[in-house]
């Protein structure tokens, strides 16, 4: 069993997310932020899919070199904001580029330490534990691998060739089988949960020459849902007879007249409020004044 998703970023154009539920995307991963800045499409592609009932993660693409995690988590908790979404958030480990080319990467306990300094906060955040997206490749060259990381969530990056052909999968009708060790699963990791098995995927909705990543949940949609310990979004149903608006019926207005002799503590003790209630309800500044013949409104 599997459930068909997709992932978007700042690089991918806002689509007809109507049109893209249609084809069976349940779930979506959407870029939040880079570094320390926030990816400048996250609210329409965060907003869009959540409009169509899709379950959301958004996920941080790390740059370990720069040695700044604390500052990575917060920029990242700050983009996504009070809306957390339905999955949990994502740590996204790959390979660096500058310019087209790759940098050097910290390794090992280094890296491992910086992975956690931006993992720890960001759990803080959200209530949960944030998923890992990687490859099996890069994590062996990082030497990415300790017990710890057995307890997050993983997501697994691997694009196999559609059978027959030289051609990554682009259909979405079409999905890989795992099998063969495809996807490689990484060592001293728990299984992975999240298959991205293409980068070369088209769906309608997005302009015909955007290639999509395509990801599939290892699972049934019930098991997806219990996952994201949430159902999915409440969509609005425009088609729908909605409730007529039942009329308010305020409640009964309550004055009094003052007579000769009254006090606000006498007439508060009389309907059971308040000197300072009853004078903020008559913009009264000094409660000792009151007037004969003067009508109150009672709180």
């Amino acid at each position: 069993m599997s459930v068909f998703g997709i992932d978007v970023s700042g690089w991918v154009a806002s689509p007809d997310w109507g049109a893209v539920n249609n084809q069976g995307v349940k779930f979506v991963f959407v870029k939040a932020s880079e570094n320390t800045s926030a990816d400048e499409k996250f609210i329409q592609h965060w907003q869009g899919s959540k409009s169509v009932g899709m379950l959301r993660g958004a996920y941080h693409f790390f740059h370990p070199e720069a040695n700044n995690s604390a500052q990575q988590a917060n920029a990242f908790i700050q983009a996504v904001g009070a809306d957390k979404g339905e999955l949990p958030p994502v740590l996204d480990l790959e390979q660096v580029y500058v310019n087209g080319s790759p940098i050097a990467l910290p390794s090992g306990a280094t890296m491992l330490a910086i992975i956690k300094q931006w993992l720890d906060p960001v759990e803080s955040a959200f209530g949960r534990k944030p998923m890992i997206y990687a490859s099996a490749f890069f994590l062996n060259q990082q030497g990415i691998n300790a017990a710890w990381l057995n307890s997050y969530p993983l997501w697994v990056a691997q694009y196999p060739y559609a059978p027959g052909t030289n051609n990554e999968f682009a259909n979405p009708q079409t999905m890989p089988t795992p099998a063969s060790g495809m996807p490689q699963q990484p060592a001293g990791f728990q299984p992975w949960m999240f298959w991205q098995y293409s980068s070369k995927g088209q769906l309608a909705g997005f302009p015909p020459s955007q290639l999509l990543d395509f990801n599939y949940f290892n699972g049934s949609l019930n098991d997806l849902t219990t996952f994201a310990s949430k159902s999915a979004p409440v969509v609005a149903q425009p088609n729908m007879p909605q409730p007529a608006p039942q009329p308010v019926t305020p409640p009964p207005s309550v004055t009094y007249t003052v007579k000769p002799g009254d006090s606000l503590y006498a007439i508060a003790v009389k309907y059971g409020t308040t000197v300072q209630a009853i004078a903020a309800a008559n913009n009264i500044s000094n409660p000792n004044l009151i007037q004969v013949g003067q009508i109150l409104n009672i709180p």
